[in-house]
Parts: structure tokens; sequence; C-alpha cells
């Protein structure tokens, strides 16, 4: 095969590999509650998942939690998560973030210092880069 062509099947290939927790939920907003959103979708500039605790099963997102994020400008975006507990944005950010904050029933979890905006490349599970498991809300 010829090197453009095996580029493409690979390319092709990787993003089906994302798929969805659901047949129903493949390619759209709900797909995939857990994974790294931007392995695939390299428009996203943040995007994850939050959870009930650090330890919960991919399919257990929590619908309506306000993430906020705060850039290196001091500046706070507000996202809320879908049904499946997804949140993305695909407006830019000023790097590197120095925030992030979970809000759920009044109660707000805070995180220092996320190194990126690919929540999920370290809040999995098992957890990496030094997180202790996935997103979550009190």
């Amino acid at each position: 095969m010829k090197l453009p062509n095996l580029l493409a099947v690979l390319s092709l290939a990787s993003c089906l590999a994302c798929g969805g927790h659901d047949d129903d939920d493949k390619n759209n907003e709900l797909m995939a509650p857990g994974q790294n959103c931007q392995a695939c979708h390299g428009s996203f500039k943040v995007a994850g998942t939050v959870f009930g605790s650090a330890t919960a099963d991919s399919g257990s997102g929590l619908a309506g939690i306000k993430v906020v994020i705060t850039d290196a400008n001091q500046m706070d975006t507000t996202l809320t998560t879908n049904a499946a507990g997804n949140f993305y944005t695909t407006t830019a950010l000023a790097l590197p973030l120095k925030k992030a904050a979970v809000l759920r029933n009044g109660t707000r979890t805070e995180m220092a210092g996320p190194p990126a905006g690919d929540c999920n490349r370290c809040h999995t599970l098992p957890p990496g880069g030094g997180a202790a498991g996935r997103l979550f809300a009190n």
C-alpha cells in the first residue's frame, strides 16, 4: 500500500476508534465519555467529562454540571456538561491554564494548574499525569 493511502486508512481508523459508549452516540457530542476528546477532535481547545466520583464507570457522566476554566489572562470560561457529562469548547484560551473548578449543587471543587485543555488525557482510569482519577463533582 502506498504511503498516502496508508496514512488515510490509519487516520480513518484512529477516528473510528474513538467510537461511543453507545452505537447511537458515535461522532456526536455524546460520544466516548471519559476518553481523551482531543485525540480525535483537534479543534477542541478544552474538553473532558465530569463524573460523580473519581472511579466512576465511563457511562455515568453527569449532565448540567458547570466547569469553569481560568486561563493565563485570568479570564474565566464556563462550560456546561451535556447528557453524557461531556464538555468542550473550540474557543482558544490563553495558555497556560491557571485553574479549573467544577460546580454542582452549590459545591465548588477546585483543581489547580491544569497543564492543558485535554482534561481526559490524565483524568481517566487508570489516572495519569498525577491526576487522582476522573474529573468529578461533589
